[in-house]
Formats: C-alpha cells, sequence, structure tokens
C-alpha cells in the first residue's frame, strides 16, 4: 500500500520532469529572434516528438525544418507521419549525418544521462550547431532535496542507483564547469522543474523559487563562434580526465553530410 501511494504522488507530477513549457518558451523566443529560414530544429532523443509538435504548435508562422535522432521503430514512423525527418544512430560514437553549422536549435531532454561518452556527443553537437544556435538539454537533478537526503543517510540517490538507468549524475555546477571548458559554449538560461513530491501548484511555485533543489532541471546553451569542437576539451591539462578512454571519433572537421535513415518532409 506504501509502494503504490509512493508511485501515485510521484505520477501526478512526472510530465514536469521534461520542462515543455519551457522549452517551448526558449525555441519560440529563439526562433522569434533569428532571421534564419526555415529555421532548423535537432532533437537527440526524439521519443514521441513530445518537444518538437509542440515548438511547431506554439510557432504557425515559422517555417520550422524539424529533424530526431530516434532509435526506435515505432516513434520513427510516428515522426514520419508528422514530417519529422529521423535518424537512427549511436549517439555515443556515430557522428550526426549533417553538415558542420547546419543546425539553429538543438534539444535533448533527459538523454545524456544514459550515457558514457559525453565528449563525444557535445563535441558532435558544437560541430552541427551554428554560431550563435542554441542548445536546450534537460537531465534528472543530482543536486535535488531528495537525493541530498539520501546521501545523508548513506542511501543511493534516487536518480542514480545502481540497479537503474543512468549512468551519470549531474549538478547545475557540475555541468556549467564542464560544458563551458574550451569556450564552445555558454551556458546563458538555466531552469528546475518538479519540486518533488508536491502537487502541480505549489510544485511550480517552489521549482521557480528554488530550481538547484528540483528533480530535475534544463540548461540553455549559446554555441560560441570558437573554431574547433568540444571534444578538444579531453587534451586540455584537466586532473584526470585522461584516465578514462572516451571516444574521440574521426576528425570533427571531416564528417560531411549523410543520407538520413528514414527522412519526413520538411514542416
Amino acid at each position: 500500500m506504501l509502494t503504490q501511494t509512493m508511485i501515485r504522488i510521484k505520477n501526478r507530477t512526472h510530465h514536469l520532469h521534461f520542462a515543455g513549457e519551457q522549452i517551448v518558451g526558449w525555441c519560440r523566443d529563439y526562433i522569434q529572434r533569428t532571421a534564419s529560414s526555415p529555421v532548423r530544429i535537432l532533437d537527440i532523443g526524439l521519443g514521441s516528438a513530445r518537444d518538437l509538435l509542440a515548438i511547431r504548435e506554439a510557432c504557425p508562422g515559422a517555417e520550422l525544418d524539424l529533424h530526431g535522432i530516434e532509435c526506435q521503430e515505432i516513434h520513427i514512423q510516428h515522426a514520419r507521419r508528422c514530417g519529422i525527418a529521423t535518424y537512427s544512430l549511436n549517439i555515443e560514437k556515430d557522428p550526426l549525418p549533417v553538415e558542420d553549422g547546419y543546425f539553429d536549435i538543438i534539444l535533448s531532454n533527459h538523454v545524456i544521462e544514459h550515457t558514457k561518452e559525453i565528449y563525444w556527443i557535445f563535441a558532435e553537437i558544437s560541430r552541427a550547431l551554428k554560431p550563435n544556435g542554441m542548445a536546450v538539454i534537460g537531465c534528472p537533478n543530482l543536486g535535488s532535496w531528495h537525493n541530498r537526503v539520501a546521501l545523508l543517510f548513506g542511501k543511493e540517490p534516487p536518480c542514480m542507483k545502481l540497479l537503474g538507468p543512468h549512468v551519470r549524475g549531474i549538478t547545475k555546477s557540475g555541468f556549467r564547469s564542464m560544458i563551458e571548458q574550451g569556450g564552445f559554449f555558454k551556458m546563458v538560461g538555466y531552469n528546475g522543474s518538479n519540486f518533488y513530491p508536491l502537487p502541480p501548484g505549489p510544485n511550480k511555485f517552489f521549482a521557480a523559487m528554488l530550481p538547484t533543489l528540483c528533480a530535475s532541471h534544463h540548461f540553455v546553451l549559446r554555441r560560441t563562434d570558437k573554431s574547433g569542437t568540444f571534444i578538444e576539451v579531453l587534451d586540455l591539462p584537466i586532473p584526470g580526465i585522461g584516465d578514462t578512454p572516451y571516444h574521440r571519433g574521426a576528425s570533427a572537421t571531416s564528417i560531411h553530410a549523410e543520407e538520413p535513415v528514414a527522412v519526413g518532409a520538411s514542416v
């Protein structure tokens, strides 16, 4: 009975984990400011295409060219029916199949916590994103109040259980320190969402007041005009970074656009 009650409490605000309203707002503001036409948007970890479809609905007058990375066939077929170009690839090893500076906006909502090769992923984002382009990255917050309490009592943080799907724990300060290394990205926005376990009304209030204690958080990044890619961070004199043999791939500057696995019409 206690377990079922806890599940019900968690499920009532589960949708807040993904900060859909905030993502749409950030993207709408960027689209209104940019002179690009069409505006090219990529969602890494497309899933049901919830974020891309919400952005399209919120920007009815904009010419959008929507793309997604997805490996589940059911989602790929749904994306094709919605007019979203889809690519099926291993984001931890494969290059994004587009030319340098192709996208205006890149999203990745609750994906990076599942990955080891985070430097390769952000190298490809830095390559595929045009200068002054925007990336929105969402993930669970290792610094949330309930993760801190768990650690205080010697327990695993809920977002980082060994018998669980996540291989990375990310705090705001830790992410900023990593992503701004080398000068390829600048963090220009941040929000926390889902102040677990409060109901929706108070949840949103406390999330706005105490964002770094929320269960989930999202980062807004600006791609600087620095040449090269984020993989160069692995060559910086950062203590201990060379102890793990991270994937570096082929030279990012030699990558050219390839045909997508399943292509939908541009929107």
